[in-house]
């Protein structure tokens, strides 16, 4: 099974991180249908509501290795300002790891 590390924008004021959130989700849950594993380092808000004091590092420290071990980044629309995002882009082209920016290509060859 195919890892796929779901990238995108995620920092923003609150209603805007729960929309990018949101975003990232229906991505990987439609991916995650079509049989890919999927990592979703945004969901360390939860971890985030339990313990309140990981700062912006400490949360982009945990999901890079996920990134590292990742077969494919599938990076979600409107990444573009996001500095993160530009970051793991550079960390998966260095590593290897084809960067998608669609969904269709990877949908195709499942179905």
């Amino acid at each position: 099974m195919n890892k796929i590390y779901i990238a995108g924008a995620l920092n923003s004021d609150a209603v805007g991180y729960i929309r990018n959130l949101h975003r990232m989700i229906s991505y990987s849950n439609k991916l995650r249908r079509k049989g890919y594993s999927v990592f979703v380092p945004g969901l360390d808000i939860l971890m985030g509501l339990l313990d309140g004091d990981f700062d912006y590092k400490d949360y982009f420290e945990n999901s890079q290795p996920w990134l590292a071990v990742s077969d494919i980044m599938f990076v979600c629309p409107g990444w573009e300002s996001s500095k993160g995002t530009v970051k793991e882009i550079e960390s998966a082209k260095e590593l290897g790891i084809p960067v998608v920016y669609n969904d269709t290509d990877l949908l195709k060859d499942l179905n």
